[in-house]
């Protein structure tokens, strides 16, 4: 009486430890977070780091050093079909803002740093590979 009770119990266990077995830990990989930092200045600007990889959930940590209102645009701004990702942002003197964006394009993204009502100050790429 007593070994037939065991048998289901024994049997349960087995599967237990068969299906934990055969559960890996990297078969789901939650998307990567990246930190990047942009520092604008009135003579440069520092993107550390300046490269990507595609897939990436990128957190952009732009700051404002400079003495006067800045635009920072990351690729084309512009939202429609055909258009690449990126985003604007316009920045006071020792502003700080956060911009996520998921880097779902690979190539170069060019950057530019705009002072308010003035030419282009700065420019350059940001690369996802």
């Amino acid at each position: 009486m007593k070994t037939r009770r065991l048998v289901p119990v024994a049997l349960l266990a087995s599967l237990a430890v068969a299906a934990s077995a055969s559960a890996r830990t990297d078969t789901t990989n939650a998307p990567a977070f990246l930190t990047i930092k942009v520092t604008i200045t009135d003579t440069a600007v520092t993107v550390k780091p300046s490269t990507a990889l595609r897939g990436t959930n990128a957190i952009f940590i732009l700051t404002n050093r400079g003495k006067s209102t800045q635009k920072w645009v990351l690729g084309n701004a512009t939202r429609g079909v055909g258009k690449t990702s990126g985003f604007a942002s316009v920045l006071a003197p020792d502003q700080q803002k956060n911009v996520v964006m998921y880097l779902d394009y690979r190539g170069l993204l060019p950057y530019s740093t705009t002072k308010l009502g003035g030419a282009t100050v700065h420019h350059g790429s940001f690369r996802i590979r």
